[in-house]
């Protein structure tokens, strides 16, 4: 647990008392040198797919990943899942006797965590992709988990937290002091970035929600050509904001997946690819829906990297609903037994525990 730092100075403080309980899953939620080891792997002959032949051409991989073509159509990416950029402290939401030091504008309370020691483990990332995408007859909606893959080395997510709400319309900060140095932790960094919840020891997933402005300044300049910085998971490249030409791309122009079909410094003649605006806090900020065919082995690899941390609506007589941790639901069973136990206490009874007279049945 982390101790709030002295002077402290506030920006949002609230709480509440619980009153009533509506359980969600929470998806919550830089730059280096390359490490990447790139072979081809045998195929019918040299790849000559324009979307493959631009993915064996991206060099700006991030530190600690590693790249592979087994095929001429297909990619496995490996990286550490370290975020190449974060700071010294961050928000999430606070658990039991954690102080709440800020609360995004949709409830969520929000507790600072150090990122050394707050971030236990964080797990490593390892998929295949198809490198030689085509359109389907119909979209797929995205779903909670990873969506893509940054060249950063992080994955990156739909637009949305399980609480419904657009993660970076949701964000809070929290500035303080500590050892004669300022702080500022925010839920959503100013990468557009944050970790799961890591409930379980199932570890943290360091994710964006739109995008990669660490990344992509690193990559593409403060105002130059977006170029590939990432794969989603039907094989569609993904971009940053701007286009060819280095001009802010209107997110009018998108299609409802955040998807066009536009020249970019891999495809001068133009070709589909997804776009993760500038400036936007919407539902467009981050992929919606996939254009192209998903495979079930990358849909099912994706799904593993989603928080499992429960969340729970917390509403006091007269107050403002908030989001807060929760415990997983109780079986029958379990909430008799606490039932049981919660009137023993309140009579000042010590329940005893009887045997059963004959061996009970799993």
């Amino acid at each position: 647990m982390p101790v709030l730092p002295i002077h402290a100075k506030f920006r949002v403080v609230v709480s509440a008392a619980c009153v009533s309980l509506l359980l969600l899953t929470m998806s919550c939620g830089g730059g280096g040198s390359t490490t990447t080891t790139t072979t081809t792997g045998s195929g019918s002959g040299p790849a000559t797919n324009p979307y493959a032949l631009a993915y064996m051409a991206i060099t700006n991989w991030g530190t600690g990943v590693t790249v592979t073509f087994p095929t001429n159509c297909s990619m496995t990416v490996s990286a550490t899942g370290v975020p190449p950029s974060h700071n010294a402290y961050y928000l999430a939401p606070a658990g039991t006797g954690q102080p709440v030091v800020a609360t995004t504008p949709s409830g969520i309370q929000l507790a600072v965590i150090p990122y050394t020691g707050g971030v236990s483990t964080v797990n490593k990332i390892s998929a295949t992709f198809n490198i030689c995408p085509t359109k389907a007859t119909s979209s797929t909606p995205s779903s909670m988990g990873a969506i893509g893959l940054i060249s950063s080395g992080e994955v990156l997510f739909n637009a949305y937290e399980a609480t419904k709400t657009v993660a970076l319309g949701d964000n809070a900060s929290y500035t303080f002091s500590s050892g004669g140095a300022n702080y500022t932790a925010s839920f959503i960094d100013q990468c557009n970035s944050h970790p799961t919840g890591g409930m379980g020891g199932s570890g943290s997933t360091w994710h964006y929600h739109g995008v990669p402005t660490c990344w992509t300044s690193t990559v593409d300049g403060a105002t130059g050509a977006s170029h590939i910085i990432g794969i989603a998971l039907d094989g569609y490249p993904i971009y940053g904001g701007r286009d060819v030409s280095g001009n802010v791309v209107d997110v009018a122009s998108l299609d409802a997946c955040n998807g066009i079909t536009s020249p970019t410094p891999e495809f001068p003649a133009g070709a589909y690819h997804y776009v993760l605006p500038l400036n936007t806090t919407t539902a467009q900020s981050s992929i919606g829906c996939y254009t192209g065919t998903v495979g079930t082995t990358i849909t099912a690899w994706a799904q593993q990297l989603k928080c499992t941390m429960l969340m729970a609506m917390q509403t006091s007589p007269g107050g403002t609903p908030q989001w807060v941790p929760a415990l997983p639901k109780l079986s029958m069973v379990a909430m008799k037994q606490l039932a049981a136990k919660q009137l023993a206490a309140a009579q000042g009874v010590t329940a005893v525990r009887k045997t059963p007279p004959h061996a009970q049945g799993t």
